[in-house]
């Protein structure tokens, strides 16, 4: 049976919780963002403070960082793991273009060596054809 102190203060941080979400709702990020820094320091493994602190914040490398936590907290949340995806969405496109960039890349790089070794073959051809036509 748990204390009447842990009820209190499962009370108590749940409407800390709660006041901290209205302020995310006013546009008062920074008090939210007061709250919540408190209740993840007294409880690293509060999956809806690090949820609603990934609103919260100020870029979306923060937000990751916050849903990253709220995965490891609780690997089934689905508005993490979508909020995440949705995150990387971007950075996975960037990764698939840099890497279809690179590839054109390689290929350019392969034609104009295999140019160049044809140039300089065909220079050693004619210079091999005028050597014995001389000689």
């Amino acid at each position: 049976m748990s204390e009447p102190t842990d009820d209190a203060n499962r009370s108590e941080r749940v409407d800390r919780l709660l006041d901290a979400i209205e302020h995310v709702k006013e546009n008062r990020a920074e008090h939210a963002r007061a709250i919540l820094r408190d209740l993840i320091r007294e409880d690293v493994d509060s999956e809806h403070a690090w949820l609603w602190m990934s609103v919260a914040v100020d870029s979306l490398d923060q937000s990751s960082i916050c849903l990253d936590n709220v995965l490891r907290v609780n690997p089934k949340n689905s508005a993490a793991a979508s909020a995440l995806y949705r995150i990387r969405i971007p950075e996975m496109q960037m990764t698939e273009r840099r890497a279809r960039l690179r590839l054109t890349r390689d290929i350019a790089f392969s034609a104009l060596w295999g140019m160049i070794l044809l140039i300089l073959l065909a220079s050693f051809a004619t210079f091999m054809s005028i050597a014995a036509s001389q000689g």
